[in-house]
C-alpha cells in the first residue's frame, strides 16, 4: 500500500513539474519581431533609382533603431510588384510602404493588403478610388501652378508652349491640371506626347515634332514645359545637336525658357552653366521617401501620424542652384 502511495506521489510531482515547466517555457518565448516592408519600382528612369537608394538607407535605419526586421523589394513591372505585395501579405508583415509602378494596375493588390488589416503607406503615385492608411507625395499640382506662374512672369504677352508629359499616371495629370488652371489666357499650349520619363524618348519626340512643323511654327515656340528633369535634359540634348549642325545658331529662334522638375544633379549643373536658355527645376526630391517610411514606423508603434503629407515644391534657378546641389547624391 505504501509503495502505491509513493508511486502516486511521484507521478503527481512529475506532472506538476511538467505543468510548471510548460508555463515557464511559455514565459521565456521571444516575441516575434515587427517587420516593416518597402516596395519600390525598378529603373524606369533615374528618379526612382534615387528613391530606392534613400528608401533602403532609411528602412534599414528604422529597423536597427527599433530592433525590427525589414523587407526591401524592387519590382520590374506591375505584375511582379503585385505578386510581391501578395507575398508580403502572406508573410504577415506589420506595414508596407509602396511606390506603385502604376496605381490603377495595383488596386487589386492594395485591396488585398487592406483586407488583411496591414497598414499601407502610398508614396508619390495615387491608386484611384482607394484610401490607403497614409499618403506621402510631392506637390504635383503645385509644380504645374509654379511653372505657369513663372511663365506668366517671363512672357507678359503670352507665347506658344510645348508640353512633354511623363506617363499616364496621376502624377503628370496633376502637373498639367495645375498649369492649365494658372496660365494666362494669352498662352497657347501643345502637348507633344508622353515620354515614359525617358531622356532619349524625349529627345526623339522633339526631333519628330520639328520634322513635322514649319520654321514659322518652330519659331513661334517661346517655352517648353517638361514633367521631369530627365525629360528636360533630353530636350536639351536635341537642342544642342541642332546648334552644332547650325554652326552655333539656335533651331528654336525664340525659345527662351525650359522648365524641369525633380532635382537631378545633372540638371542642376546645366542650370548653373547654361548660356542660351533660362532653365529652372522645381523640387520633387527622392528623399521624400524617408518621410513615408517614418510614417510607417509611427503606424507600427501606435503613434499619431499624418494621413496625408504633401511636400511643397521650390524653384531652383541659376541664382540659388548651389544651395540645392549635392555632389554626393546618386541622382
Amino acid at each position: 500500500m505504501k509503495n502505491k502511495v509513493k508511486a502516486l506521489l511521484l507521478i503527481s510531482l512529475i506532472g506538476g513539474f511538467t505543468f510548471v515547466g510548460y508555463f515557464s517555457l511559455k514565459k521565456k518565448e521571444i516575441p516575434q519581431k515587427k517587420v516593416i516592408a518597402v516596395s519600390m519600382i525598378g529603373e524606369t528612369h533615374d528618379w526612382p533609382v534615387g528613391v530606392a537608394y534613400y528608401a533602403q538607407q532609411e528602412v534599414k535605419e528604422v529597423a536597427q533603431q527599433n530592433n525590427w526586421e525589414y523587407k526591401f523589394i524592387i519590382s520590374a513591372d506591375t505584375n511582379e510588384q503585385s505578386a510581391q505585395l501578395i507575398e508580403l501579405v502572406e508573410e504577415k508583415v506589420d506595414c508596407i510602404v509602396m511606390l506603385p509602378m502604376d496605381g490603377a494596375s495595383l488596386k487589386t493588390a492594395a485591396m488585398i493588403i487592406k483586407d488583411a488589416g496591414i497598414p499601407l503607406v502610398i508614396f508619390d503615385r495615387e491608386i484611384p478610388d482607394f484610401a490607403p492608411t497614409a499618403t506621402v507625395k510631392g506637390d504635383n499640382k503645385g509644380i504645374g501652378i509654379k511653372t505657369a506662374d513663372l511663365f506668366n512672369g517671363y512672357f507678359p504677352d503670352g507665347t506658344k508652349v510645348l508640353e512633354f508629359m511623363g506617363d499616364t499616371s496621376t502624377v503628370p495629370q496633376q502637373r498639367t491640371d495645375g498649369y492649365d488652371e494658372t496660365i494666362n489666357n494669352n498662352f497657347k499650349k501643345e502637348q507633344v506626347g508622353y515620354t515614359g520619363w525617358q531622356r532619349e524618348d524625349s529627345k526623339q519626340l522633339l526631333q519628330h515634332w520639328v520634322r513635322d512643323h514649319s520654321e514659322q511654327e518652330i519659331d513661334g515656340v517661346g517655352a517648353i514645359f517638361t514633367h521631369d528633369d530627365e525629360i528636360a535634359l533630353g530636350i536639351l540634348d536635341a537642342l544642342d545637336e541642332y546648334s552644332i549642325k547650325n554652326d552655333g545658331n539656335k533651331k528654336f529662334k525664340n525659345l527662351k525658357v525650359i522648365a524641369g522638375s525633380a532635382g537631378s544633379k545633372e540638371m542642376y549643373h546645366r542650370i548653373q552653366n547654361e548660356k542660351q536658355y533660362i532653365l529652372f527645376s522645381l523640387t520633387y526630391s527622392p528623399t521624400m521617401i524617408k518621410k513615408a517610411i517614418r510614417i510607417g514606423e509611427k503606424i507600427i508603434k501606435g503613434e499619431d501620424y499624418e494621413e496625408v503629407t504633401i511636400i511643397e515644391t521650390e524653384e531652383v534657378n541659376k541664382y540659388n542652384v548651389l544651395e540645392y546641389l549635392n555632389e554626393n547624391s546618386p541622382y
